[in-house]
Formats: C-alpha cells, structure tokens, sequence
C-alpha cells in the first residue's frame, strides 16, 4: 500500500491528542488517510480493508473547507454500508458550520476541543447509552432531532495533555520518523488576520483561547521523541508565533540548551516567526541560534502595506520585514517567507512589490500559493459581498488555480504570476536550471490533469522500491 504522506510534518495535531487520550482510556484507535485526488475505488478498497478488520464502533472524521465535500461523500458510503456505525465529525470546518455539517451522515458534530467530548462519547457508546449531554457536541437522534450542547471553555491546563499519537500515523508517512518531526507549542493565536478564522475559532467557547505549554513539558516531549527515535534530527515548533512572549521564550530557549547538551546527536529546530514590536528583539535571535535554531518561517504574505494594513490587518511595514530578516541572518538563520498571490483588491503592482521584497531579502525557501477563500474567514465574507469568487470552485488544487476574479488582477496575470514567481525573485542570483525546475513544478500543480498523473505516480507502490534502488548506486 502506497504512504500518501510525504513527511511526519504532515500529522495532524487534532487526532493525534484525541488518540491519546482515548488510549490512555484503555480503548483502540486507528486512522485511515484517505486522499481526495486518489481514485474512489483506491478509496474504498482501503475503508472497506479497515473497516473489516478493525471494526470500530466509532468512526471520527475531520476536515477543512476544501475537504468537506469528499469527506461528507465518504461518510456517506460508511452510513449506508454500515449503519450501525456511530459517525462524529470535528475540526475547523464543522466547528464553524455546524447546521450545514449535521445535516450531512454524521451523528453528532464537534465544536471545538475535542479530546475531552470524545472521551466521553466513546464512554456513552461503551456502556450502550444513547449518546447525550455532551458539552461540545450537537448529537442528532434517530428522528432527527438535533440536540445542541453548550461548548465547554477552552481546556486551559495544555501541560496534562498526554503527548499526541505518533503510532497511528506510522502506515501512512513515507518518511521514516527521524528526519523531522513537528511538536505543538501551544493553542490559539491573538491576532486577526484576515485570511484566517482565528478570529472566529476563539468566539466558539469562553475562556483563554491562547495558551501556551511550559518550556519544561515541551523539553520533555522533544527528549521523549530523541529516546525513542535516536535518529531524529529535526523538530518544528508549531504554533502561531514563537515569539509572543519574551520571557517565556528566553527561558525555552535556555532549556533547550541544556537538553542539547545531555544528547549525543543534534537536533536543529525551526519555527513560525511573527513580525510584532516585541518580536523585534535581537537578544530574541541570539536565544533561537543558542538553542541551535537554524530556521524560521516569516508570514510576508504581501509586500504592498495597503494590501496588509487594510485587506489582511497585518500592521508592520516594508522596513520591519527587512529588518527581521537582516537580524535573523545575522546569526545565521535560514528564511523561508509565506507569499500569497491574487488577493482581494490586490494589483499586479502590488503583486510586483511581493517580487520586490523577495528580491531583497532572497528567501532560502518560500511558501507561495495563489489566494483561496476559506469559508469562516472574514476575506471570504468580503469574497461573497463583492460577488469575487468564480463558480464552481475546484477544491482538488487549492492554492494553485485562482477561484476570485479581479478587476485590476485578472485570472491568467495571477496564473502567470504564480508560474514565474521563482524566476522574478530568483533570476541572478540561483543557477537557471533550477530555476526552470521549480518553474516546471509549480506549472504541474496548476494542473488538475497533470498533478492528479504526478500524485499516482509518486504514491505507485514500486515508487518506494524505485528509490531505495537509486539510493543504493
């Protein structure tokens, strides 16, 4: 069976909690990756492999906007085929549509946190009650009423969390767990931009939405994975912003240290770095190089400041992202900057001052895709009220195919700009060869045809077998 996940970056927190603390519980869990641009009969031949053998009572789902509809259809096959199978879907998408999302062939929804429903829904099922009064859940009965429980407050004490399920993901990731692994700093975020649906995340439930684990229970979470997996050499720290305080960082940092020196093989670290006034603290990227911080992500997003300021409310100028980036190559940091590319009210001039400031700066990687409005955000609200977005969307390559049109951007200058994206910031300082590679790259993600050929040849079972021999010569 081919692993359709490339890297154990690609693990996805919310589960891995939820089996754990189901585990930890003294019941089984097991996932199942199923992919949305795989053919449906692939599909059901696994779901239908796992369901025979494992035969769970439970089956959980979760998804993002874009997943929501394959998902929905995949409950739908599992409903029908095995009725008496309790359905319960969580995550973002359902967490912010619950009325769409309980009308589909789910039994109950989950907004918000959901290890601690979880728990209690699988010890409901377990003890043969009908499942009911759960803080969290909207649970629908046989006739189809819908009862709608209040959201419990975000669960604030993070350090009691057992560390998340690594184990379920093994079948599933084509790298071996000793390259890099991501570690959960901390929940929530307290900014507002728009383009993402914190700002709606954090009005689900009352209490502290941002919280952070202590420097010690994360250094002992990173020692765990080192004596477990001796091989492991790199981590990524995630959360929103590494740097929203100080002190607290200073101190992880100086832990860190510490850990580093009590193991016999190095880890280097990376980490999301939000521009804020307090980020811009050079004692801070003396601490992150200390504690052998060899990378950081830097949100650019736009290099137009009115685009910023007024259309994503990220307040920080030109200047401030340079100025980051000098810092951050002083002691020796690597950048890899986010980019977006045909956003709402955005130009091609603006687009060509993203190009300028990637010139400037040289990223030694970045992440860059085409805008997508997610359901939830606020930019998907403006979308929607100036009649933007082009349907149908095709959610098979979100990111890569622009699904807004705009008067002053047209679709194919945003397609163009996408392709050429690496030559314009690349062209004169990086061999042109590679830049024609990752120009040819990113043309066959633009392509439904082209990527969906290139996805089954790189999950073709023999692929593995390709490689390992190519290693060996």
């Amino acid at each position: 069976m081919a692993r359709p996940l490339r890297s154990w970056t690609s693990m996805q927190f919310g589960l891995s909690y939820i089996s754990s603390i189901l585990k930890a519980d003294g019941h089984e869990t097991k996932l199942v990756v199923l992919g949305s641009n795989t053919r449906s009969s692939h599909n059901e031949r696994i779901l239908n492999t796992h369901m025979d053998e494992f035969s769970p009572d439970l089956v959980g789902f979760t998804a993002v906007a874009s997943q929501y509809p394959f998902i929905e259809q995949i409950a739908g096959i599992l409903k029908c085929r095995w009725p008496d199978k309790y359905l319960v879907i969580g995550g973002v998408h359902a967490t912010l549509n619950p009325s769409e999302v309980i009308r589909g062939s789910f039994d109950a929804v989950c907004i918000g946190e959901g290890e601690y429903p979880m728990l209690e829904l699988c010890r409901q099922l377990e003890s043969g009650a009908v499942p009911h009064g759960i803080a969290n859940l909207w649970i629908k009965s046989r006739d189809g009423r819908i009862e709608r429980n209040a959201p419990r407050p975000f669960f604030q004490d993070v350090d009691s969390l057992p560390f998340p399920d690594r184990a379920i993901w093994t079948p599933w990731v084509n790298e071996q767990l000793g390259a890099e692994v991501a570690v959960l700093l901390g929940r929530g975020c307290p900014y507002g931009c728009t383009y993402c649906c914190n700002h709606a995340l954090k009005k689900v439930a009352s209490g502290k939405y941002v919280r952070f684990r202590s420097p010690g229970n994360i250094i002992d979470e990173v020692a765990f994975l080192h004596a477990t997996h001796p091989t492991q050499s790199k981590v990524y720290f995630e959360v929103e912003s590494i740097a929203l305080n100080k002190d607290w960082l200073i101190e992880f940092c100086n832990q860190l240290e510490v850990l580093n020196d009590t193991i016999d093989r190095s880890i280097s670290y990376g980490c999301n770095f939000r521009i804020s006034p307090q980020a811009m603290d050079e004692e801070i990227f003396f601490a992150l190089r200390r504690a052998n911080f060899t990378r950081i992500n830097i949100g650019l997003e736009s290099g137009s400041e009115r685009i910023r300021r007024e259309v994503l409310k990220r307040d920080y100028s030109n200047k401030d992202f340079l100025n980051v980036t000098i810092m951050a190559r002083k002691v020796g940091l690597k950048i890899s900057v986010f980019n977006m590319i045909g956003l709402p009210e955005e130009t091609f001039s603006d687009h060509m001052e993203t190009v300028s400031l990637n010139r400037q700066c040289q990223p030694d990687n970045h992440y860059t895709g085409i805008f997508f409005p997610y359901p939830g955000t606020e930019l998907y609200d403006l979308c929607i009220r100036k009649n933007l977005i082009v349907l149908p969307i095709d959610n098979r390559l979100e990111r890569s195919q622009p699904v807004i049109e705009l008067p002053l951007f047209t679709r194919s200058q945003i397609r163009r700009a996408y392709t050429l994206f690496n030559y314009r910031i690349y062209k004169g300082f990086r061999p042109f060869w590679w830049i024609l590679m990752q120009t040819v790259m990113t043309k066959i993600r633009g392509s439904v045809a082209i990527y969906s050929l290139f996805r089954r040849v790189v999950q073709w079972p023999g692929m593995n077998l390709l490689r390992e021999r190519l290693a060996r010569t």
